[in-house]
């Protein structure tokens, strides 16, 4: 009877180990996307080196950055790097930014979002494609900053940060589910696709872990029992 109690004690062990350490691998790798936003663009002018969003102005905007607030805020500072070391630039050095290019200075009621607010801390570029990593972890998401400011424009740029086109400019529907955004922009225009993050699968994974782990508990627990009785009936 001792030997079937501890091998039922190891089997529930071993399954419940498995399981959260399963829901714990999901929930780290779901949140990749959440901080940060992803851009592929085409029909680029000639000198491109990187893209930026550009955003809506707007009064009391809580994303502006505060260089008054220290330097281990999250509101201190705002991207200045650009890493593009893809083939055909010739160049691995990062593109660095200041306050005075093209970029930092544009200003048609849309202003950029590396230059002018404080949650991107990189962008990696392709040829084709561009990544505004937030800093992690951050108190800002993707689908957030979208829902915030309603609408966005793509600036296609070039080593030195001037600005060599922008697209029109693009609302953004609300989303009635927790989602990422991810941008297209394809010379004059621009576009968005709305990609579910897996936020809702998780909340469904969990429910069914919480009803159906007891359940299987109960189900383990039974089997033990049975084991340790029916040797006695064929005794006796």
């Amino acid at each position: 009877m001792k030997k079937h109690i501890k091998t039922a004690i190891a089997v529930v062990f071993t399954v419940m180990t498995c399981i959260f350490c399963g829901m714990n691998a999901f929930a780290m790798g779901l949140g990749t996307d959440v901080w940060s936003i992803e851009i592929e663009y085409g029909n680029a002018p000639e000198g491109t080196a990187f893209v930026d969003l550009l955003f809506p102005e707007k009064a009391d905007d809580i994303y502006y950055p505060d260089p008054t607030a220290g330097e281990n805020s999250e509101k201190y500072s705002v991207c200045r790097y650009v890493y593009a070391d893809y083939m055909g630039r010739g160049n691995s050095d990062p593109i660095v930014l200041d306050d005075s290019c093209g970029l930092a200075v544009y200003d048609d009621g849309y202003t950029s979002c590396m230059l002018r607010r404080y949650f991107v801390k990189y962008n990696h570029a392709d040829k084709d494609k561009c990544s505004l990593e937030f800093g992690v972890p951050s108190n800002t998401e993707n689908r957030e900053v979208f829902e915030y400011y309603g609408s966005f424009k793509v600036a296609y740029c070039d080593e030195k940060g001037n600005v060599l086109s922008v697209t029109e400019p693009l609302k953004i529907k609300p989303s009635k589910v927790s989602c990422l955004y991810e941008i297209k922009a394809d010379g004059t225009k621009a576009d968005y696709h709305v990609k579910k993050d897996g936020s809702v699968n998780l909340v469904r994974i969990v429910w069914a872990l919480i009803i159906g782990v007891p359940i299987l508990i109960a189900l383990i627990i039974t089997a033990v029992i049975f084991l340790c009785v029916r040797p006695k009936k064929q005794s006796r």
